[in-house]
């Protein structure tokens, strides 16, 4: 059985111009939650983004994260353009994706389900509308998530 090297990551991502982003086409790693892409080379497992830029790029410091100047994919993020990437911490990214609300659901879906909540639609139902967990549903209602946004 072949085994991966890193440049075949480029098999799996569809390079289009150089200013647009490049779909991630390979297979997705982790949880439906939490998403992300995922390739396999060497015996080593890491994000395909992460692949390209040390392809690209060259190295980067394990203590620092990929970051996306694009939103192609919404979330998680799919695009695999070197030129929509840089280099962060982690800090730098949880700022980014909460500036740029890629960290979860939309704000604008989170007031619509507290409205459905205030309007007395069951959590099931608004679950299932969303394509959500009741559970989810659960902590945006009672404030364990999405607490700073305001109602």
């Amino acid at each position: 059985m072949a085994t991966n090297t890193p440049k075949d990551v480029f098999k799996y991502i569809a390079m289009k111009g150089p200013d647009e982003c490049w779909a991630w086409t390979g297979p997705w790693g982790g949880r439906a939650e939490d998403r992300r892409p995922y390739f396999m080379a060497g015996g080593k497992r890491t994000m395909a983004y992460r692949w390209v830029w040390e392809l690209v790029q060259g190295s980067i410091d394990e203590s620092l994260m990929i970051l996306h100047s694009c939103d192609q994919g919404g979330y998680p993020v799919g695009c695999c353009n070197p030129k929509h990437m840089r280099q962060g911490t982690l800090q730098e990214n949880t700022k980014d994706m909460t500036d740029r609300q890629r960290h979860g659901l939309p704000h604008m879906v989170v007031r619509a389900i507290r409205r459905l909540i205030d309007q007395g639609e069951t959590q099931q139902n608004i679950a299932d509308r969303y394509g959500l967990t009741r559970e989810a549903v659960s902590a945006i209602a009672t404030g364990r998530t999405y607490k700073h946004l305001d109602q």
